[in-house]
């Protein structure tokens, strides 16, 4: 009898799903270190500004890109979330949809760069209106900020996490580097922080295009035309979504002198660690929902919601308690009376963080509308808060009311998640 050898199939098959866990393993674990990488930097740059401008000059920094961080993603019309699903579906090819997103981000860019100067004309506080010609210097930076941001959601669709994050460390670091470079060389003013920001936009649109082959004569798909219409419910979605999230910075802006303006922008970056964990989750979360062949289970969201509460609470108590010496320490006497605005915008971050990854998974399901009441009701309740307590609280006022909104939002938005996942656990059923 010839002897049976042995039969490796099935010790092949199970070794599969435990090598692709870890390998996703890894590369999360990757990509959430370099999340913590461009947080560092982002940290950094906003302590160079702070250092170099003083607080007064913070809050005319925070002014002048302002409108720019509230059209940043609200004017990519939903491009981003379209372009990444066409990549995990891998139904064009990555050279012709690199080339798509390039001209859908200069194209958006262009739209909103032009929104952004008409805001800076027309709707800026009478005190703060002197700040107009450097708004409008800053609008610049749009294009080259949409190009790298929808061109690097082509790698995060295809699973190219390698690629994604070195562009997006890139795009961090440029701006902060080319502050420290002028720190070293010469007086950094307002008006050059303005200058080095459009500079290092040019700079991150330049680490997508790099090593594109033919990008402006290429052949692109889809087109973008078809990209802009099937973009406009991610739009509409992410016009709410953004709004809310930045809503306590416009009422800042409208509502406190520029030193209290300041002192809260300068925190800003400060609490955005606290984002870092789930958001990244987030990223993957996408790519999950967006792929027809997997489904989570209630017990999968279960796990992923607790260990992200869990891991949130941990880390915003111990960051409350040692922000205080630490913003001393690294920004100076001077921004002490910032401390207050860190205390409170911790767990408006931390939750945020938590947000923007059930998000995620919303859109990869193709459901970006369902979040949008939710927005629109906190958002609501946030300028009912803000206009009984400012008068009395001041800025404080301001981000208790962004709190409450965050709270409502992440109560309403874990119900449509657990609610999608059923409705699929019922139809698998069926079938």
């Amino acid at each position: 009898m010839t002897p049976r050898l042995p039969d490796h199939s099935d010790s092949e098959s199970n070794a599969r799903p435990t090598t692709n866990k870890f390998a996703k393993a890894i590369s999360f674990g990757q990509t959430v270190g370099f999340a913590f990488a461009i947080v560092a930097l982002q940290m950094g740059q906003g302590i160079l500004l702070a250092r170099l401008l003083g607080p007064v000059g913070r809050g005319e920094y925070a002014t002048t890109v302002l409108y720019v961080q509230m059209a940043l993603y609200v004017g990519l019309f939903g491009g981003l979330e379209v372009i990444c699903r066409y990549a995990a579906d891998r139904t064009v090819e990555t050279i012709k949809l690199r080339r798509a997103a390039m001209w859908l981000g200069l194209t958006t860019g262009a739209i909103t760069t032009g929104f952004v100067v008409v805001c800076n004309v027309i709707a800026l506080p009478d005190e703060k209106a002197y700040l107009m010609s450097l708004g409008c210097l800053c609008a610049f930076s749009v294009i080259g900020q949409h190009v790298m941001l929808i061109m690097t959601a082509v790698d995060r669709g295809a699973g190219d996490f390698h690629r994604y994050n070195l562009r997006r460390f890139i795009a961090a670091a440029a701006f902060p580097g080319l502050l420290l470079i002028a720190a070293l060389l010469t007086e950094v003013t307002l008006t050059l922080a303005c200058v080095l920001f459009v500079i290092a936009s040019a700079i991150s649109m330049a680490a997508c295009v790099i090593g594109l082959p033919q990008p402006a004569t290429g052949e692109s798909e889809p087109p973008v035309n078809r990209l802009l219409k099937e973009s406009r419910p991610y739009g509409i979605s992410m016009l709410a979504t953004d709004l809310f999230e930045r809503l306590d910075l416009l009422l800042v802006m409208w509502l406190v002198p520029l030193l209290t303006q300041g002192f809260y922008a300068a925190m800003v970056p400060v609490v955005y660690p606290l984002t870092v964990i789930p958001n990244t989750l987030g990223i993957y979360l996408f790519n999950t929902a967006a792929d027809r062949s997997k489904r989570l289970q209630t017990s999968d969201v279960h796990r992923i919601l607790g260990g992200s509460i869990a891991i949130q609470t941990v880390s915003t108590i111990v960051f409350m308690i040692l922000i205080g010496p630490l913003v001393k320490l690294v920004y100076g006497e001077e921004f002490a009376p910032a401390i207050v605005f860190a205390w409170w915008l911790a767990p408006v971050s931390a939750i945020k963080g938590i947000l923007q990854g059930l998000d995620s998974y919303v859109k990869g399901r193709g459901k970006p509308l369902a979040p949008i009441r939710c927005r629109i009701v906190a958002s609501v309740i946030m300028l009912g808060l803000t206009a009984a307590f400012v008068g009395a609280y001041g800025a404080i006022a301001i981000a208790a009311a962004a709190l409450v909104g965050q709270v409502i939002c992440l109560v309403w938005l874990a119900a449509i998640v657990y609610a999608d996942v059923r409705e699929q656990n019922v139809e698998t059923n069926l079938n």
